[in-house]
């Protein structure tokens, strides 16, 4: 039961926000994508991949932070520095998602299988990023980012709305995980880590508000290469209302809050899609 437990928590099955992060993101592509005339079993696929993807992300991630999440307040208790699992254990529990996640893409086609084992590829290497390249997150919301796969998997490729939404949920990403970064910065500064804060200073919450700015502006072009109602620019604009409440929890010293904020304003825009793609 024990090793049981710990697997749960080495996959952050007990902290389901990293899940909503990417699974949200996904199925807004997969309305988007089809118009909202999607299969259902592509729904299926996105809901169970996305659980694999992310949990397959925490396992490498510590499996390669393996001598630095010791030193940290925050991740000193995870299950490999606590020494709950071993890492041979722990890549056991990697291959396994993999596999998982192999048997569930032979499900979709071969754009799709291609465009996932490169997105897989970066996934692996996003830990070791904050030891060489200066800004981690930046490469965070390049990789950890379903648009491009779910358009393979719904034959859109050349759907016209598909980079303007991956460089939106890469935008997204980036400022959210900025606000995360910004809880550990004392940690990361005593490690040698890299990270967005760190790089960006004083300016960091300034650039997060950028790039929040660049969102909404990119989520516009959607809905402008979509042809959809005025419903959709109105709910953009309304987004920015999350990003307020944001920045008035930073100011506080809240950047956790302020992180997982970005988990409502990710499903807020899920909800937007399916009014104006079903509803209208």
């Amino acid at each position: 039961m024990n090793k049981t437990l710990a697997i749960f928590e080495l996959m952050r099955l007990d902290k389901p926000i990293g899940i909503y992060l990417l699974l949200w993101p996904a199925l807004l592509a997969l309305v988007i994508s089809t118009n909202g005339d999607f299969e259902y079993s592509h729904l299926l696929i996105i809901v169970i991949g996305s659980i694999l993807v992310r949990s397959a992300g925490c396992v490498i991630n510590d499996i390669l932070d393996k001598d630095l999440d010791g030193d940290v307040e925050r991740t000193k208790t995870r299950p490999i520095p606590s020494k709950k699992l071993s890492i041979f254990e722990s890549w056991a529990v990697f291959g396994a998602l993999g596999l998982f996640s192999l048997m569930l893409l032979s499900l979709t086609n071969t754009n799709t299988i291609f465009i996932s084992l490169c997105f897989g590829l970066m996934i692996v290497l996003y830990p070791l990023t904050k030891r060489f390249f200066i800004g981690p997150q930046i490469f965070l919301g390049l990789t950890f980012n379903p648009t491009i796969i779910v358009y393979a998997m719904t034959n859109e490729l050349n759907n016209p709305t598909m980079f303007f939404l991956y460089f939106a949920v890469a935008a997204k990403t980036i400022a959210f995980d900025s606000f995360y970064g910004l809880c550990d910065i004392e940690d990361d500064k005593k490690l040698g880590i890299n990270s967005t804060p760190l790089w960006w200073g004083s300016k960091t919450l300034l650039i997060i508000a950028i790039l929040q700015f660049a969102v909404i502006g990119l989520f516009i072009m959607v809905g402008f290469k979509a042809e959809l109602s005025s419903a959709w620019y109105i709910g953009i604009i309304l987004l920015s209302g999350f990003y307020f409440y944001q920045h008035r929890l930073a100011s506080q010293k809240d950047f956790l809050l302020a992180f997982k904020n970005n988990h409502w304003a990710s499903l807020y825009l899920l909800f937007l899609s399916v009014f104006c793609f079903l509803i209208i």
